[in-house]
């Protein structure tokens, strides 16, 4: 894995990552996703950082997973869940271990690990033209880590319809679905979505953090639980 897969930038108190494979259509290889989490988790990690931006150089988000050139041959059941599957699984997990907002910017296509990737981030700012899709049924593959990733962000009817159809759908219908949050216009999609950036890093990182950390836990509790955890964190906040 070249050291030019990932680009990490860093405006202020913006951080930057973006899938510099752009001749691939910025597939991920599972030794690329692992480096991916490690990254990710290291920008989080950083207390001047108050939001990171997933980006795709080139004409495309992430048109995936680059599988080319692995083999179970030999593995065990549960080689094959930690060897090979378990480097999907972290990526995603390391968007909800990031303590800050995690903004995925989309263009072009995101397909497969790449529309789990944007659905999985906290906000999806899609350009126009984006188009998004979970094509892995059509090689007779069950996608349900990808499903794993869009749980509790796209409605369950939602889901189920584009995981069985493996429909590509635009921009409009793909916030429609919940798989993103704003469609901005392709042509000033970088000046807007830099825009939304500074705004929202501009935020204290407190109330960034606290703000994440109620929208992982709350859907979890019980009503009473919930507002009763709202009521706590706003108070150690505001003390």
């Amino acid at each position: 894995m070249s050291e030019f897969d990932f680009k990490v930038t860093r405006d202020g108190a913006i951080a930057r990552l973006d899938l510099n494979r752009p001749e691939e259509g910025n597939a991920l290889t599972r030794a690329m996703m692992l480096r991916f989490a490690q990254v990710l988790r290291e920008l989080g990690a950083g207390t001047q950082i108050n939001a990171i931006a997933i980006g795709g150089r080139g004409e495309q988000f992430c048109r995936g997973r680059d599988g080319r050139g692995e083999s179970r041959a030999g593995m065990t059941p549960y080689e094959v869940r930690v060897n090979m599957m378990g480097a999907v699984l972290d990526a995603y997990q390391a968007i909800r271990d990031v303590p800050v907002p995690v903004v995925a910017l989309v263009h072009g296509d995101a397909l497969g690990f790449g529309a789990a990737l944007a659905a999985g981030c906290d906000i999806t700012l899609a350009a126009h033209d984006a188009r998004f899709a979970f094509p892995e049924i059509e090689h007779d593959i069950p996608p349900t880590m990808a499903m794993c990733a869009a749980l509790g962000k796209v409605p369950e009817k939602a889901l189920v319809y584009l995981i069985y159809s493996a429909e590509r759908v635009d921009a409009q219908r793909a916030v429609t679905l919940g798989l993103a949050s704003k469609v901005l216009p392709q042509a000033t999609f970088a000046a807007d979505a830099d825009a939304f950036l500074e705004k929202l890093a501009s935020r204290p990182r407190l109330v960034l953090e606290t703000i994440k950390r109620y929208q992982a836990k709350a859907s979890h509790l019980t009503p009473d639980m919930a507002a009763e955890y709202a009521g706590t964190l706003l108070a150690l906040v505001r003390s």
